[in-house]
């Protein structure tokens, strides 16, 4: 727990900077994504995402399968303008095969970012952050990791294409983390790296800025895109690579997004079925631009 602290305030005393809503870097918007984390900090609100999935039984025999049920909630607030934070939410049910079912909170997350390097010409963002993991907050029957908290200093960046001169591919961009994650028990919860990344087809970034198709509101509001999650146990015993393939779409509007994808087992490993995950997102600073919506400092 004193590390999380001790990591937030030295980003808190480096961050100076000049950021922008919405993961801005000259043309290009990187929207929120929902399994992995976007490079840019702002005031924003995930309200509610909802997720399914089946999973299945413990090879071992020590769970049963289930399909399990989440609703979460995110609130990210800046500091300033280049520094932030966010507390994650999640409520776990699980139906098991064959009868039962149990419910829980799952751990409270905080988030501490500092989005550190923008540049607007060949819109790229980059930001580095700490995630710490408050083990035992969360209800024992539900949690995967044992009641054991962890940190995690993670990576974070965006990358779009319209620098590049490739027609009607520049509305292309990348985005993506890379973080380590430290148990506060690594004999009993392996050490991993947790790392994600998603490819993006802007189609507003299309109508404004490469080629205006006059299409309806509703198409020139989309994203498609595929975000891929990994989990990689980290040393001897960690068991295996684990995560999800998640292609779909997002729609934005002025002060609101919404998107929907499906959750495709990445490695044999994983040991689910297929699932899907929705999202309602506010840009708060949007909505509250005076109050809830600006920075603190």
């Amino acid at each position: 727990m004193n590390r999380f602290f001790l990591l937030t305030a030295a980003l808190v005393a480096v961050a100076s900077g000049v950021a922008q809503a919405h993961g801005i870097a000259g043309d290009r918007v990187f929207p929120a994504t929902l399994t992995i984390d976007d490079p840019a900090v702002g005031d924003e609100l995930s309200l509610p995402t909802f997720s399914t999935i089946h999973n299945g039984a413990a090879a071992d025999g020590s769970a049963p399968g289930s399909r399990e049920f989440d609703v979460g909630a995110e609130w990210d607030k800046t500091i300033t303008e280049s520094f932030g934070l966010a507390i994650n939410l999640d409520y776990t049910h699980l139906f098991q095969d064959g009868g039962g079912e149990v419910g829980g909170w799952q751990d409270v997350v905080l988030t501490a970012k500092y989005q550190a390097y923008v540049n607007p010409e060949h819109e790229f963002m980059a930001s580095v952050g700490v995630i710490r993991d408050l083990g035992g907050t969360g209800a024992a029957a539900v949690v995967n990791n044992g009641g054991i908290g962890s940190t995690t200093p993670t990576v974070y960046f965006g990358k779009g294409l319209g620098d590049l001169p490739i027609g009607d591919l520049r509305p292309l961009a990348v985005t993506g983390e890379l973080g380590y994650q430290v148990s506060d028990q690594s004999s009993v919860s392996a050490n991993q790296w947790n790392v994600g990344w998603s490819l993006q087809y802007s189609i507003p970034y299309l109508q404004q800025h490469v080629q205006d198709l006059g299409l309806p509101a509703l198409v020139a509001g989309l994203t498609p895109l595929v975000e891929v999650n990994l989990v990689i146990p980290s040393g001897a015993g960690g068991g295996q690579t684990t995560g999800t393939i998640a292609p779909g779409l997002l729609y934005d509007a002025d002060t609101w997004q919404f998107g929907v994808e499906a959750l495709i087992p990445a490695t044999r490993a994983t040991n689910t079925g297929v699932g899907m995950i929705a999202q309602l997102h506010f840009f708060l600073d949007d909505i509250f631009p005076t109050t809830l919506g600006k920075p603190l400092l």
